[in-house]
């Protein structure tokens, strides 16, 4: 009951919050004359949902103890969007209130409730403009790039692009950017990391720096991007896309590098599980490559089908993915054993969970069906992604109505068909859906 209570509380603390929220987002758009570019801005949202999702039935959570994922949960957010413009700087403020309620219904949790506050700046940033051609910054930012759905393998500092699931955001990381604009066509920028972060282990002993350079044409546009760590490897990544026609585009995303952290599987008798996981190309002069190539085809109905290619030069062949789920396998078993072969384990599937690879192979095939405004109103899509190798793969839809000029309602939902194989697809989510509606004052 007293759960109960704290989580209706905390409800109608946001909702008051968002009443609140209303007249001033009036006040902040009357104060902004229509066709100004400076002043103050605002865009306000509010997002109700709930989730149920089903854990799989695999090695890598054993019932459901490891990854430990509610079945059912109801979520309130408000974001603000705050925006401040005038001819010398610029600052963006976007802060997050958020809360839920889960409910577990499988394996050792069974049972089990919990309600999750949280209020944080998922983005802020501050910046000016010395030169006409000149901005610096410096916040908690984002930066997302790239045209494709699946991945964008040349960002090393993002790699969800947010299309999976477009109501989930990525929190920002603090960077530091100059810019520079030498024409229209040319943009130069070189970012880095500072060695503060929101995340559990607030310092970033080795931030990311990289030099970012853009040109943009009448019918195609290309990245160059180079990331530097402190006593790491040098890698190279580009991007771009080229309109062929007035129907068909061509796009590419893609990164080198000189070596590679990912964890790789060994058979190890001397381990109680018979194998280990190690660095084997950290420090290699090997080249490794992933790279995703695609198109994308309108029809004259406006809708639209996309097709993508996924190489992961990382990824895992056949003896490397036999020996990962055999090790898996183990881990899985030995999980509740108790004692040091217990730690081992946890471990073990802690490092199978996260082995340094958004992708566990090599080839992958993704395409897409996506159809814009039915009725002025409807927006729908259809995507599978496919893998090559294990020939499993995981299928989802997006929907978004709009309801009105400021509700929308919108259901995601995602499948992974595994036919009754180990796959990657299928390893802690087997399916989920979700449905909810998004204000906008």
């Amino acid at each position: 009951m007293k759960g109960e209570r704290k989580r209706h509380h905390v409800i109608g603390l946001l909702l008051c919050a968002v009443l609140v929220a209303t007249p001033v987002a009036a006040l902040a758009v009357e104060q902004v004359p229509p066709g100004a570019s400076e002043g103050f801005s605002s865009n306000i949202r509010a997002l109700l949902y709930g989730n149920a999702q089903y854990p799989a039935h695999s090695s890598q959570n054993p019932e459901n103890a490891f990854a430990r994922l509610y079945r059912y949960s109801g979520t309130v957010e408000l974001r603000p969007d705050l925006f401040f413009d005038s001819p010398v700087v610029s600052v963006v403020f976007k802060p997050r209130f958020t809360s839920s309620s889960q409910w577990w219904e499988d394996g050792m949790a069974k049972g089990e409730r919990d309600n999750l506050t949280r209020a944080y700046v998922n983005e802020w940033r501050v910046q000016a403009k010395p030169l006409s051609s000149l901005f610096v910054s410096f916040g908690k930012e984002k930066l997302l790039w790239g045209p494709s759905f699946l991945a964008s393998p040349s960002n090393v500092l993002f790699k969800d692009t947010e299309k999976a699931n477009p109501k989930t955001e990525v929190e920002g990381r603090y960077l530091a950017r100059v810019m520079y604009l030498p024409n229209a066509a040319v943009t130069i920028t070189g970012l880095s990391e500072t060695q503060r972060d929101d995340a559990p282990d607030p310092v970033n002993d080795k931030p990311v720096r990289a030099v970012k350079a853009d040109w943009v044409g009448s019918n195609a546009a290309l990245s160059l991007v180079g990331h530097f760590k402190r006593d790491d490897r040098f890698r190279f990544g580009s991007y771009g896309q080229w309109t062929a026609s007035d129907a068909v585009l061509l796009y590419y995303d893609g990164i080198v590098t000189r070596g590679t952290d990912v964890l790789y599987p060994v058979s190890d008798p001397a381990n109680p599980l018979g194998g280990t996981f190690t660095e084997r190309y950290n420090g290699s002069d090997r080249l490794f490559a992933t790279a995703v190539v695609g198109g994308g085809y309108s029809f004259l109905s406006g809708s639209t089908l996309n097709l993508e290619f996924l190489y992961n030069g990382q990824g895992y062949g056949d003896a490397d993915a036999a020996e990962y789920y055999r090790l898996r396998d183990r881990a899985g078993d030995h999980y509740f054993d108790g004692g040091l072969l217990s730690a081992l384990s946890a471990r073990t599937l802690g490092q199978t969970m996260n082995t340094g690879m958004q992708f566990l192979r090599r080839y992958y095939l993704m395409g897409q069906y996506q159809v814009r405004e039915i009725g002025n109103a409807l927006d729908i899509a259809v995507r599978y992604t496919h893998g090559l190798e294990e020939r499993t793969g995981q299928a989802s839809t997006i929907l978004e109505w709009k309801l009105s000029d400021r509700v929308q309602f919108f259901n995601i939902n995602m499948v992974g068909i595994d036919r009754g194989r180990k796959t990657e697809f299928s390893a802690i989510l087997a399916r989920s859906f979700m449905a909810g509606i998004e204000v906008h004052f």
